[in-house]
Protein backbone atom coordinates (compact mmCIF):
# COMPACT_ATOMS: atom_id res chain seq x y z
CA UNK A 1 0.00 0.00 0.00
CA UNK A 2 2.51 2.72 -0.70
CA UNK A 3 0.53 4.26 -2.88
CA UNK A 4 -0.76 6.33 0.22
CA UNK A 5 2.40 7.54 0.33
CA UNK A 6 2.87 8.53 -3.69
CA UNK A 7 1.02 12.01 -3.18
CA UNK A 8 2.88 13.37 -0.26
CA UNK A 9 5.89 12.50 -1.99
CA UNK A 10 5.14 14.39 -5.16
CA UNK A 11 3.96 17.21 -3.13
CA UNK A 12 7.31 17.76 -1.74
CA UNK A 13 9.44 17.31 -3.96
CA UNK A 14 7.95 19.05 -7.37
CA UNK A 15 5.46 17.23 -9.17
CA UNK A 16 7.49 18.02 -12.61
CA UNK A 17 10.39 15.99 -10.92
CA UNK A 18 8.23 13.30 -9.30
CA UNK A 19 6.97 12.64 -12.55
CA UNK A 20 10.33 11.59 -14.06
CA UNK A 21 10.61 9.52 -10.78
CA UNK A 22 7.30 7.16 -11.34
CA UNK A 23 8.42 6.64 -15.37
CA UNK A 24 11.99 5.92 -13.90
CA UNK A 25 10.94 3.70 -10.83
CA UNK A 26 8.45 1.97 -13.33
CA UNK A 27 11.30 1.12 -15.59
CA UNK A 28 13.50 -0.51 -13.43
CA UNK A 29 10.49 -2.34 -11.55
CA UNK A 30 9.21 -3.84 -14.98
CA UNK A 31 12.50 -4.77 -15.98
CA UNK A 32 13.62 -6.74 -12.44
CA UNK A 33 9.67 -7.99 -12.68
CA UNK A 34 10.60 -9.82 -16.02
CA UNK A 35 13.96 -10.45 -15.05
CA UNK A 36 12.90 -12.58 -12.27
CA UNK A 37 9.92 -13.98 -14.62
CA UNK A 38 12.70 -15.58 -17.25
CA UNK A 39 14.63 -17.06 -13.99
CA UNK A 40 11.42 -18.36 -12.62
CA UNK A 41 10.61 -20.07 -16.22
CA UNK A 42 14.17 -21.25 -16.22
CA UNK A 43 14.28 -23.42 -13.66
CA UNK A 44 12.38 -26.53 -13.11
CA UNK A 45 11.87 -26.26 -9.64
CA UNK A 46 9.93 -23.88 -7.95
CA UNK A 47 11.02 -21.45 -5.18
CA UNK A 48 10.57 -17.79 -3.77
CA UNK A 49 14.03 -15.12 -4.05
CA UNK A 50 15.96 -16.38 -1.54
CA UNK A 51 15.60 -19.70 -3.20
CA UNK A 52 16.92 -18.73 -6.63
CA UNK A 53 19.42 -16.97 -4.97
CA UNK A 54 21.18 -19.97 -3.79
CA UNK A 55 20.41 -21.98 -6.73
CA UNK A 56 22.10 -19.64 -8.91
CA UNK A 57 24.60 -17.43 -6.45
CA UNK A 58 25.31 -19.98 -3.47
CA UNK A 59 24.36 -19.67 0.55
CA UNK A 60 26.07 -16.54 0.95
CA UNK A 61 23.90 -14.90 -1.84
CA UNK A 62 20.90 -16.66 -0.47
CA UNK A 63 21.42 -15.00 3.12
CA UNK A 64 22.03 -12.19 1.51
CA UNK A 65 18.71 -11.71 0.03
CA UNK A 66 16.84 -13.33 3.28
CA UNK A 67 18.96 -9.82 4.84
CA UNK A 68 17.37 -7.61 2.02
CA UNK A 69 13.93 -9.67 1.86
CA UNK A 70 13.14 -9.59 5.89
CA UNK A 71 14.25 -5.73 6.02
CA UNK A 72 10.96 -5.29 2.85
CA UNK A 73 8.64 -6.81 4.58
CA UNK A 74 9.54 -5.74 8.06
CA UNK A 75 9.61 -2.43 6.79
CA UNK A 76 6.34 -2.89 5.13
CA UNK A 77 4.71 -4.37 8.00
CA UNK A 78 5.34 -1.33 10.37
CA UNK A 79 4.32 0.89 7.28
CA UNK A 80 1.34 -0.47 7.80
CA UNK A 81 1.02 -0.12 11.66
CA UNK A 82 1.90 3.20 11.09
CA UNK A 83 -0.76 4.30 8.66
CA UNK A 84 -3.37 2.08 10.13
CA UNK A 85 -3.92 4.61 13.21
CA UNK A 86 -4.33 7.55 10.26
CA UNK A 87 -7.13 5.62 8.84
CA UNK A 88 -8.56 4.48 12.02
CA UNK A 89 -8.78 7.96 13.49
CA UNK A 90 -10.76 8.90 10.06
CA UNK A 91 -13.01 6.82 10.93
CA UNK A 92 -13.88 7.06 14.32
CA UNK A 93 -13.00 11.01 14.62
CA UNK A 94 -17.10 11.76 14.65
CA UNK A 95 -17.42 9.45 17.70
CA UNK A 96 -14.15 9.37 19.51
CA UNK A 97 -11.32 11.22 19.80
CA UNK A 98 -7.95 9.47 20.20
CA UNK A 99 -4.73 9.87 19.06
CA UNK A 100 -3.55 8.06 15.98
CA UNK A 101 -0.90 6.50 17.86
CA UNK A 102 -3.61 4.12 20.15
CA UNK A 103 -5.38 3.59 17.21
CA UNK A 104 -2.01 1.77 15.43
CA UNK A 105 -1.86 0.00 18.89
CA UNK A 106 -5.18 -1.13 18.55
CA UNK A 107 -4.50 -2.77 14.61
CA UNK A 108 -1.56 -4.26 15.84
CA UNK A 109 -3.12 -6.26 18.46
CA UNK A 110 -5.98 -7.37 16.05
CA UNK A 111 -3.94 -8.03 13.29
CA UNK A 112 -1.47 -10.43 15.37
CA UNK A 113 -4.62 -12.19 17.07
CA UNK A 114 -5.84 -12.69 13.87
CA UNK A 115 -2.79 -14.15 12.29
CA UNK A 116 -2.41 -16.08 15.44
CA UNK A 117 -5.62 -17.56 14.88
CA UNK A 118 -5.20 -18.48 11.63
CA UNK A 119 -6.50 -16.02 9.03
CA UNK A 120 -5.46 -15.21 6.13
CA UNK A 121 -6.65 -13.39 3.39
CA UNK A 122 -8.18 -15.33 0.65
CA UNK A 123 -7.33 -14.56 -3.53
CA UNK A 124 -10.78 -13.50 -3.94
CA UNK A 125 -11.33 -10.98 -1.26
CA UNK A 126 -7.70 -9.62 -2.61
CA UNK A 127 -8.60 -9.19 -6.02
CA UNK A 128 -12.16 -7.53 -5.03
CA UNK A 129 -9.79 -4.89 -3.66
CA UNK A 130 -7.86 -4.09 -6.50
CA UNK A 131 -11.19 -3.90 -7.75
CA UNK A 132 -12.88 -1.27 -5.50
CA UNK A 133 -9.25 0.70 -5.12
CA UNK A 134 -9.27 1.33 -9.05
CA UNK A 135 -13.00 2.32 -9.06
CA UNK A 136 -12.10 4.28 -5.88
CA UNK A 137 -9.16 6.55 -7.98
CA UNK A 138 -11.38 7.63 -10.64
CA UNK A 139 -14.04 8.54 -8.17
CA UNK A 140 -11.91 10.59 -6.50
CA UNK A 141 -10.96 11.85 -9.86
CA UNK A 142 -13.97 12.82 -10.79
CA UNK A 143 -15.41 14.46 -7.74
CA UNK A 144 -12.61 16.03 -7.28
CA UNK A 145 -12.13 17.27 -10.74
CA UNK A 146 -13.75 20.29 -10.12
CA UNK A 147 -11.41 21.64 -6.71
CA UNK A 148 -7.82 20.69 -9.13
CA UNK A 149 -5.44 23.83 -9.34
CA UNK A 150 -3.13 23.39 -12.15
CA UNK A 151 -0.93 25.45 -10.16
CA UNK A 152 -0.44 22.42 -7.71
CA UNK A 153 0.98 20.38 -10.36
CA UNK A 154 3.06 22.80 -12.08
CA UNK A 155 5.54 22.34 -9.36
CA UNK A 156 8.91 21.59 -10.75
CA UNK A 157 11.50 21.25 -8.17
CA UNK A 158 12.51 20.92 -4.49
CA UNK A 159 16.31 20.79 -3.57
CA UNK A 160 15.33 19.62 0.18
CA UNK A 161 13.13 16.59 -1.05
CA UNK A 162 13.86 16.10 -4.22
CA UNK A 163 14.56 12.34 -3.83
CA UNK A 164 11.59 11.06 -2.14
CA UNK A 165 9.96 9.72 -4.18
CA UNK A 166 12.16 7.15 -5.25
CA UNK A 167 12.02 5.11 -2.87
CA UNK A 168 8.22 5.17 -2.43
CA UNK A 169 7.87 3.99 -5.69
CA UNK A 170 10.25 1.58 -5.39
CA UNK A 171 8.27 0.77 -2.50
CA UNK A 172 4.73 0.84 -4.26
CA UNK A 173 5.98 -1.06 -7.43
CA UNK A 174 7.54 -3.64 -5.95
CA UNK A 175 5.89 -6.71 -6.67
CA UNK A 176 8.30 -9.32 -8.51
CA UNK A 177 7.63 -11.97 -5.39
CA UNK A 178 4.17 -11.94 -7.22
CA UNK A 179 6.08 -13.43 -10.02
CA UNK A 180 6.45 -16.97 -9.15
CA UNK A 181 2.81 -16.84 -7.69
CA UNK A 182 1.90 -16.08 -11.27
CA UNK A 183 3.36 -18.93 -12.73
CA UNK A 184 1.70 -21.31 -10.43
CA UNK A 185 -1.65 -19.60 -11.32
CA UNK A 186 -1.04 -19.78 -15.48
CA UNK A 187 -0.11 -23.49 -14.80
CA UNK A 188 -0.33 -24.76 -18.33
CA UNK A 189 -0.11 -21.53 -20.01
CA UNK A 190 3.35 -20.23 -18.79
CA UNK A 191 3.62 -18.12 -21.73
CA UNK A 192 1.28 -15.62 -21.02
CA UNK A 193 3.93 -14.81 -17.96
CA UNK A 194 5.59 -12.01 -19.97
CA UNK A 195 2.49 -10.23 -20.81
CA UNK A 196 0.78 -10.53 -17.40
CA UNK A 197 4.29 -9.26 -15.95
CA UNK A 198 3.80 -6.16 -18.15
CA UNK A 199 0.29 -5.39 -18.06
CA UNK A 200 0.94 -6.22 -13.86
CA UNK A 201 3.59 -3.12 -13.86
CA UNK A 202 1.84 -1.02 -16.00
CA UNK A 203 -1.32 -0.22 -14.80
CA UNK A 204 -0.29 0.31 -11.74
CA UNK A 205 1.58 2.85 -12.88
CA UNK A 206 -1.34 4.85 -14.85
CA UNK A 207 -3.53 4.19 -11.14
CA UNK A 208 -0.47 5.93 -9.35
CA UNK A 209 -0.20 8.79 -11.79
CA UNK A 210 -4.30 9.38 -11.89
CA UNK A 211 -4.14 8.43 -8.43
CA UNK A 212 -1.81 11.34 -7.71
CA UNK A 213 -2.46 14.14 -10.04
CA UNK A 214 -5.96 14.45 -8.28
CA UNK A 215 -5.09 14.22 -4.47
CA UNK A 216 -2.14 16.51 -5.55
CA UNK A 217 -4.06 19.10 -7.66
CA UNK A 218 -6.52 18.99 -4.89
CA UNK A 219 -5.07 19.14 -2.14
CA UNK A 220 -1.50 20.90 -2.96
CA UNK A 221 1.01 21.92 -0.25
CA UNK A 222 -1.80 20.23 2.73
CA UNK A 223 -1.16 16.56 1.17
CA UNK A 224 -0.63 14.75 3.83
CA UNK A 225 1.53 11.69 4.29
CA UNK A 226 -1.79 9.62 4.17
CA UNK A 227 -3.68 11.27 1.43
CA UNK A 228 -6.65 11.23 3.65
CA UNK A 229 -6.43 13.99 6.29
CA UNK A 230 -5.20 16.68 3.42
CA UNK A 231 -8.51 15.72 1.73
CA UNK A 232 -10.48 16.75 5.09
CA UNK A 233 -11.61 20.55 3.85
CA UNK A 234 -11.79 19.66 0.11
CA UNK A 235 -14.61 16.57 0.74
CA UNK A 236 -18.01 15.52 2.32
CA UNK A 237 -16.94 13.49 5.73
CA UNK A 238 -18.81 10.69 4.26
CA UNK A 239 -16.60 10.22 1.09
CA UNK A 240 -13.75 10.57 3.74
CA UNK A 241 -15.05 7.65 5.71
CA UNK A 242 -15.02 5.54 2.62
CA UNK A 243 -11.46 6.34 1.52
CA UNK A 244 -10.17 5.72 4.81
CA UNK A 245 -12.53 2.75 5.20
CA UNK A 246 -11.06 1.18 2.03
CA UNK A 247 -6.98 2.50 3.57
CA UNK A 248 -8.21 0.62 6.52
CA UNK A 249 -9.18 -2.86 5.29
CA UNK A 250 -6.12 -2.64 2.33
CA UNK A 251 -3.98 -2.27 5.24
CA UNK A 252 -5.51 -5.48 6.80
CA UNK A 253 -5.49 -7.78 3.68
CA UNK A 254 -1.85 -6.69 3.18
CA UNK A 255 -0.53 -6.88 6.85
CA UNK A 256 -1.95 -10.27 7.03
CA UNK A 257 -0.33 -11.68 3.49
CA UNK A 258 2.88 -10.01 4.32
CA UNK A 259 2.99 -11.39 8.03
CA UNK A 260 1.56 -14.99 7.14
CA UNK A 261 4.57 -14.95 4.02
CA UNK A 262 7.23 -14.15 6.92
CA UNK A 263 5.64 -16.88 9.62
CA UNK A 264 5.57 -19.42 6.75
CA UNK A 265 9.54 -18.77 5.86
CA UNK A 266 10.57 -18.89 9.28
CA UNK A 267 8.81 -21.92 9.83
CA UNK A 268 9.34 -24.34 6.29
CA UNK A 269 13.03 -22.55 5.70
CA UNK A 270 14.56 -22.20 9.17
CA UNK A 271 13.09 -24.39 11.24
CA UNK A 272 11.28 -22.05 13.82
CA UNK A 273 8.21 -23.30 16.33
CA UNK A 274 4.91 -21.29 14.99
CA UNK A 275 4.93 -19.39 18.30
CA UNK A 276 8.12 -18.02 17.79
CA UNK A 277 7.45 -17.48 14.23
CA UNK A 278 4.28 -15.28 14.92
CA UNK A 279 6.21 -12.98 17.46
CA UNK A 280 9.14 -12.57 15.03
CA UNK A 281 6.91 -11.60 12.25
CA UNK A 282 4.76 -9.25 14.71
CA UNK A 283 6.61 -7.97 16.76
CA UNK A 284 9.68 -6.85 15.10
CA UNK A 285 8.01 -4.01 13.70
CA UNK A 286 5.95 -3.14 16.60
CA UNK A 287 8.44 -2.75 19.13
CA UNK A 288 9.93 -0.54 16.22
CA UNK A 289 6.95 1.91 16.45
CA UNK A 290 6.65 1.44 20.20
CA UNK A 291 10.45 2.90 20.01
CA UNK A 292 8.98 5.69 18.28
CA UNK A 293 9.94 4.62 14.61
CA UNK A 294 6.76 6.45 12.92
CA UNK A 295 7.48 8.31 10.38
CA UNK A 296 5.36 6.43 7.30
CA UNK A 297 7.52 8.39 4.55
CA UNK A 298 10.46 7.87 5.67
CA UNK A 299 9.73 4.01 6.53
CA UNK A 300 8.58 3.16 3.07
CA UNK A 301 10.94 5.64 1.64
CA UNK A 302 14.30 3.53 2.79
CA UNK A 303 12.24 -0.28 2.53
CA UNK A 304 11.88 1.09 -0.94
CA UNK A 305 15.61 2.71 -1.66
CA UNK A 306 17.66 0.05 0.24
CA UNK A 307 15.62 -3.13 0.71
CA UNK A 308 14.38 -3.56 -2.79
CA UNK A 309 16.97 -1.94 -4.40
CA UNK A 310 19.55 -4.64 -2.99
CA UNK A 311 16.81 -7.23 -4.28
CA UNK A 312 16.94 -5.53 -7.33
CA UNK A 313 20.85 -5.95 -7.79
CA UNK A 314 20.69 -9.45 -6.50
CA UNK A 315 17.68 -10.43 -9.07
CA UNK A 316 19.96 -9.00 -12.12
CA UNK A 317 23.09 -10.90 -10.54
CA UNK A 318 20.62 -14.19 -10.52
CA UNK A 319 19.29 -13.80 -14.06
CA UNK A 320 23.22 -13.54 -15.30
CA UNK A 321 23.65 -16.79 -13.84
CA UNK A 322 20.00 -18.69 -15.04
CA UNK A 323 20.76 -17.42 -18.42
CA UNK A 324 24.32 -20.00 -18.33
CA UNK A 325 22.93 -22.91 -15.97
CA UNK A 326 19.24 -22.57 -16.09
CA UNK A 327 17.82 -26.20 -16.73
CA UNK A 328 14.68 -25.54 -18.25
CA UNK A 329 13.80 -23.68 -21.56
CA UNK A 330 11.91 -20.64 -21.36
CA UNK A 331 8.85 -19.44 -22.60
CA UNK A 332 10.43 -15.97 -23.25
CA UNK A 333 14.24 -14.95 -23.19
CA UNK A 334 15.13 -11.38 -22.79
CA UNK A 335 17.85 -9.66 -24.93
CA UNK A 336 19.05 -7.57 -22.43
CA UNK A 337 22.77 -5.91 -23.24
CA UNK A 338 25.58 -6.80 -20.67
CA UNK A 339 25.45 -2.55 -20.31
CA UNK A 340 21.96 -2.47 -19.72
CA UNK A 341 21.99 -4.82 -17.01
CA UNK A 342 25.65 -3.01 -15.61
CA UNK A 343 23.58 0.01 -15.66
CA UNK A 344 19.90 -1.25 -13.66
CA UNK A 345 23.05 -2.49 -11.17
CA UNK A 346 24.74 0.82 -10.83
CA UNK A 347 21.03 2.45 -10.49
CA UNK A 348 19.61 0.24 -7.71
CA UNK A 349 23.52 0.44 -5.69
CA UNK A 350 22.97 4.56 -6.10
CA UNK A 351 20.12 4.73 -4.97
CA UNK A 352 20.43 2.73 -1.95
CA UNK A 353 24.02 4.53 -1.09
CA UNK A 354 22.19 7.83 -1.43
CA UNK A 355 19.19 7.16 0.83
CA UNK A 356 21.50 5.40 3.57
CA UNK A 357 24.30 8.04 3.78
CA UNK A 358 22.39 11.15 2.11
CA UNK A 359 18.72 11.63 2.23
Amino acid sequence: MGIFGIPFSFAKAGFATSLGFLIFAGFLSLAVNLIFGEVVLRTKEKHQFTGYAKIYLGQGAKNIAALAWFASLYGALLAYIIISGNFLFNIFISQFYLSPVFYSFLFFVFGSLALLAGLRTVAWFEFFMILFFTALVFLIFIFGFPQIEVKNLATIFNREFWFLPYGVLLFAYAGFSAVPLSRELLKNQTSLLKSSIIWGSLIPALLYLVFTAAIVGISGETTSPDVVSGLVDFFDYRFIFLISLFGLFAIITSFLALASAMVETFRLDYGVKKIRAWALACFVPFILFWFGVRNFIEVISVAGSVAIGFEGVLLVLIYRAAKKRGDREPEYSLKFPAWVLNIIIVLFSLGALYALFFE
